[in-house]
C-alpha cells in the first residue's frame, strides 16, 4: 500500500474533524490540540494544522487568547437568531439585487442557479456532492449580495451568515429537500433577471424557512412558508 500523501492527509483529517464537530462528536466548548487531534486521526500535524486553518476560517473552530482551540457549534438560540438575521438581511438584498443587478451579474446568478439544480439531481450522499453543494450555495449567494452594489450590506451578510451552520443544513437534507432548495435558487435568480423586487423578496423568505424548519425538525416545510410563497405572488 502506497503511503498517503500530505495532501489527501490533509483532505482527510479536514473532513474527519469537520464531521466529528457538526455531529457533536466534538461537542461545542471542547477544547483540542494538534498533538491530540493527530493522535485520535492517526495523521501526522501539518495536515492536522491544515485541516485547522480551514476549520478556523469557517468558525468550526476559533483560537482563545491563552486558552488554546475549542470546538464552536451554535446552540438552538443562536440558530435562531442567525436564521432571523438571514431571514431580514438576505430577503432584503434579494430585492435590491432585482433593482440594481448588472447584466453579468444576471447571468452568473442564473448560471449558478442551473449548476446548483445539475447538482439537486443526484441522488447520493457523498462528501464530494456536499462539498460541491456548499461551493455552489456560497456562490449563489455571494453572488446575490455583490448585486446589491452596497457594500455596508455585503458586510453585514458575511457578517451573519455562518458557513458551518449552512453546511449543517445541506448534511441534514434528503434529496426531495435538495430539489426543493435547488428550485428556490431558479425562482429567485429568475426573479431578479425580471427586475421584480417583491417577487425576489419572498422567494428568499420562503429558502431560508425551509432551510431553517429542516434544522428544526427534519421534516417537510411548514405552511407557514408556503403560505408566504402563495401571498407574495410575483408582483
Amino acid at each position: 500500500m502506497q503511503p498517503e500523501s500530505a495532501e489527501s492527509a490533509s483532505r482527510r483529517a479536514y473532513r474527519e474533524l469537520r464531521q466529528a464537530i457538526l455531529e457533536r462528536r466534538l461537542p461545542s466548548d471542547h477544547k483540542v490540540t494538534e498533538v491530540g487531534l493527530a493522535e485520535d486521526l492517526g495523521i501526522s500535524r501539518t495536515p492536522i494544522r491544515e485541516a485547522i486553518k480551514r476549520l478556523l476560517l469557517e468558525g468550526l473552530l476559533e483560537r482563545r487568547k491563552g486558552q488554546g482551540l475549542w470546538c464552536v457549534v451554535p446552540d438552538a438560540d443562536e440558530v435562531r437568531e442567525i436564521f432571523e438575521l438571514r431571514l431580514r438581511l438576505e430577503s432584503y438584498a434579494a430585492a435590491k439585487a432585482a433593482e440594481r443587478a448588472t447584466p453579468a451579474q444576471i447571468e452568473s446568478l442564473t448560471a449558478s442557479a442551473h449548476r446548483m439544480q445539475a447538482l439537486a439531481q443526484v441522488a447520493e450522499d457523498s462528501e464530494a456532492l456536499i462539498a460541491g453543494i456548499d461551493q455552489e450555495n456560497a456562490r449563489f449567494h455571494a453572488l446575490i449580495a455583490e448585486a446589491t452594489q452596497s457594500p455596508r450590506l455585503m458586510h453585514l451578510i458575511r457578517a451573519t451568515v455562518d458557513v458551518a451552520l449552512v453546511t449543517r443544513t445541506f448534511r441534514r437534507f434528503t434529496p426531495q429537500q435538495r430539489r426543493r432548495s435547488a428550485r428556490h435558487h431558479l425562482e429567485i435568480a429568475a426573479a431578479i433577471a425580471a427586475r421584480r423586487p417583491h417577487w425576489a423578496e419572498r422567494m428568499m423568505q420562503v429558502h431560508i424557512l425551509s432551510a431553517e424548519d429542516t434544522m428544526d425538525s427534519d421534516s417537510a416545510p411548514d405552511a407557514s412558508a408556503e403560505t408566504l410563497f402563495q401571498a407574495g405572488g410575483h408582483d
